[in-house]
């Protein structure tokens, strides 16, 4: 398989939510792991624990805030009928390839919301928000916590 292929592959995989969470979860864990590598005196074993923790936090944060930004999201839209019409239509600008995004950014943000057509204007924007930071600070929080419980301490002679 050439690159070009390979590369369509890839994004053919990005373009679901499956594909969105292994490879941004996968690209958090390989920065968290170097930063951590660089940055701190854990060992290779610590930081792949630490990895590895990283990981289950993510996955357990990027769908956990999802929907709570979708919850807050639709009960903004019932509470504040402005409100809904005001992001219905942010949500098509953000589509158009001729709006504000241009052309990539247009398909970037049609990737992103497809999987939550369904929902309303204000729901869809807090699931993506949800899911795109929620992953983010479980990853964040144990790889900037776990080299104050993981990292090597100096041993004492007996």
């Amino acid at each position: 398989m050439n690159r070009r292929a390979a590369m369509d592959r890839l994004v053919d995989f990005y373009k679901t939510q499956l594909g969105q969470d292994v490879l941004e979860t996968a690209l958090g864990a390989a920065t968290a792991a170097g930063g951590q590598a660089l940055f701190t005196d854990m060992s290779a074993e610590e930081i792949a624990l630490s990895t590895a923790l990283g990981v289950g936090a993510a996955a357990v944060g990027r769908p956990m805030m999802g929907r709570a930004g979708q919850a807050i999201g639709n009960r903004i839209d019932r509470a504040n009928p402005g409100v809904h019409s005001y992001m219905k239509q942010t949500v098509q600008e953000m589509q158009d390839p001729r709006g504000m995004y241009g052309p990539q950014g247009s398909d970037f943000w049609r990737m992103k919301l497809a999987p939550y057509a369904d929902q309303s204007p204000s729901g869809q924007v807090g699931q993506v928000l949800g899911r795109a930071y929620g992953d983010n600070a479980g990853q964040a929080l144990v790889a900037l916590g776990s080299p104050l419980f993981l990292g090597n301490e100096e041993e004492t002679p007996r």
